[in-house]
């Protein structure tokens, strides 16, 4: 008897040993085993993901077993039936679902002699999400688009370029439009996302033949030197118009740009506010927009080229962009990013609509001194310059989309915190926006500090004299001398112009000062020299200097200084040695390209 309990225990123990069960199987599809005369299977449901899958079930029957499957999609393969325990292995396989947006089932027949069983396999189809096609090509005219996509969710779709805009979905099919294209060949993304599920499709758009732009920047940027700025005008706080004059007291007139014009500067540097003259929805007062419209005109008919920016303007991207506090850095939230990208966006799209037909006449510069704050700043322009390539990123794309003479105009980004050194280790010509052809890149000048008055540059702590030429016995200009300017120069041809990006100097001045003490002489010809330089060494190295001009003509005492160069009030020239100075290093500039 007890040998017998054993005999009967040990095939048991057996017969659970030959049952495989591969992990994409459900564990609760065992039904318990269905026997079938004397056939016996030990699972007769399964289930399967829509990625497939591969199970064995076990058939018991006195002889070999066989197998067979009413779908395509799921193979059956019967093993070799054991002797000593009469078990025929039965292998189940589910190809991966690729189209199919509902779930499906098949019917496994097992025989053995005259005994017959079934297995049903199921197999879900999980998010299912392809489309037809992964590129597309559309005209440099633009329009539609027909993305043919399998779904069985409701799917989402973006694209990556202002451009390539979404349109109605439905049947399998979804739309989307290509703006005219007026400038070079161009692409974009479109991503389709259901849950986890991706799919991408590629739109490549033919270049454009452009509109009355056909300069580009390289053409432009060698008619635009040299270079000034009106300063302290359009880009004061204040409310409406009367901004123009709370922080110096003359309003543009075109007898003034007549005046810039006549000294021999190409073209003027346009610091502007957009933000503070906004509504609550975002929207630029129509009389601003009219009255820097209007400070344009004045310069164009002067015959000057015009870079528009957007300054300072409260900090709210230049500061607040960067730190979510302007008191204290704190890093910024992808949420405050995105956040600022759509304002910045939304303010050049405006000004872009409202001066879409002027010609190559007018660039568009997207920021002024991004990060550029020393005590919040200065050890973060690493950190902060992928930022940064962000928004010169969305500023291009705002542009651009307008269209019109927007596609091809010249547009300026700037570097990091505007500095030289950080711009060209930092931010080299891959992380530009755009290729070369319409785009410059900004810095500014201001070194050293003590000289320009960017440091405190009063007292024992202000430096007098600059250049080796005019060295005093005190107050000289211990660094950022001839030598220093030339290094400084060669960095943005090697990173910027050799490779077809003009740049700009923005901003740069030395403070013109009426000594009480000390070699006004030798002072007077420091600031004759430190212009000179400045000019000459840019023009060398392909870049425009633009210099700062507050029209401030008083306090020029060492306690302060100025560095105004046209006395807008009396409409006359007023910083003489730095006019010289300006006027020497373009005559002994060279332009390289």
């Amino acid at each position: 008897m007890k040998k017998t309990i054993r005999t009967l225990f040990m095939l048991m123990v057996a017969l659970v040993a030959t049952t495989a069960i591969a992990a994409c199987g459900s564990d609760d599809d065992d039904s318990g085993g269905t026997t079938v005369a004397g056939l016996k299977i030990t699972k007769t449901s399964l289930t399967f993901t829509n990625d497939g899958g591969e199970e064995t079930v076990s058939a018991q029957a006195n002889v070999q077993a066989s197998a067979t499957s009413d779908a395509s999609w799921c193979t059956v393969t019967a093993g070799t039936m054991s002797q000593n325990l009469k078990v025929t292995p039965i292998t189940i396989k589910a190809a991966a679902m690729t189209t199919e947006t509902t779930d499906r089932t098949a019917t496994i027949t097992v025989k053995a002699g005259s005994e017959s069983g079934t297995i049903t396999v199921t197999q879900k189809a999980g998010d299912v999400l392809t489309v037809s096609q992964t590129e597309y090509e559309v005209g440099a005219e633009g329009g539609a688009i027909i993305v043919m996509v399998v779904s069985n969710g409701d799917y989402t779709a973006t694209t990556d370029a202002d451009w390539l805009t979404a349109g109605a979905k439905g049947n399998g099919e979804h739309s989307f439009t290509a703006a005219a294209n007026m400038a070079g060949a161009r692409t974009a993304t479109i991503t389709f996302a259901l849950n986890k599920v991706m799919a991408t499709v590629k739109v490549t758009q033919a270049a454009g033949s452009g509109g009355a732009i056909s300069a580009t920047a390289a053409d432009v940027a060698k008619l635009m030197y040299p270079g000034w700025n009106l300063g302290n005008t359009l880009e004061a706080t204040g409310n409406g118009l009367g901004a123009e004059t709370s922080w110096q007291p003359t309003k543009t007139s075109q007898a003034i740009l007549d005046c810039v014009k006549a000294q021999g500067f190409k073209s003027v540097r346009i610091p502007c506010s957009w933000d503070i003259h906004s509504d609550s929805n975002g929207k630029i007062d129509a009389q601003w927009m009219a009255r820097v419209k209007e400070v344009v005109d004045y310069c164009i008919s002067a015959g000057l080229y015009v870079v528009l920016n957007d300054h300072w303007d409260g900090g709210w991207i230049e500061v607040l962009g960067f730190s979510k506090s302007n008191s204290s850095y704190q890093a910024v939230d992808e949420a405050t990013i995105t956040s600022k990208i759509a304002r910045l966006k939304d303010i050049w799209t405006q000004i872009a609509t409202a001066f879409q037909e002027y010609d190559e006449h007018l660039l568009f510069a997207g920021l002024n001194e991004p990060f550029q704050e020393y005590n919040l700043f200065h050890d973060k322009h690493s950190t902060l310059t992928p930022v940064l390539v962000r928004y010169n990123q969305a500023f291009v794309e705002a542009v651009r989309a307008t269209g019109g003479n927007n596609a091809r105009r010249v547009l300026v980004v700037q570097g990091p915190s505007v500095n030289i050194a950080s711009s060209t280790t930092y931010m080299d010509a891959s992380k530009l926006p755009e290729s070369a052809g319409r785009l410059m890149v900004e810095v500014h000048f201001y070194d050293p500090g003590q000289f320009c008055g960017t440091y405190d540059a009063t007292g024992s702590n202000a430096f007098y004299y600059w250049g080796a030429a005019n060295h005093a016995s005190n107050h000289n200009a211990s660094w950022g001398e001839e030598s220093y300017m030339q290094s400084e120069f060669a960095k943005l041809k090697t990173a910027y112009t050799s490779k077809g990006y003009p740049v700009i100097i923005g901003e740069y001045a030395g403070l013109q000062r009426t000594l009480t003490g000390g070699d006004q002489t030798k002072h007077d010809a420091s600031v004759k020299l430190f212009y000179k330089c400045v000019n000459q060494y840019a023009t060398d190295n392909g870049a425009i200097a633009y210099a700062w001009d507050t029209n401030y003509v008083g306090g020029l005492s060492q306690e302060g200084g100025s560095s105004t160069i046209i006395d807008r009030g009396r409409v006359s020239l007023a910083g003489n040695n730095a006019m010289q100075g300006i006027l020497d290093g373009v005559a002994s500039g060279k332009w390289p390209y």
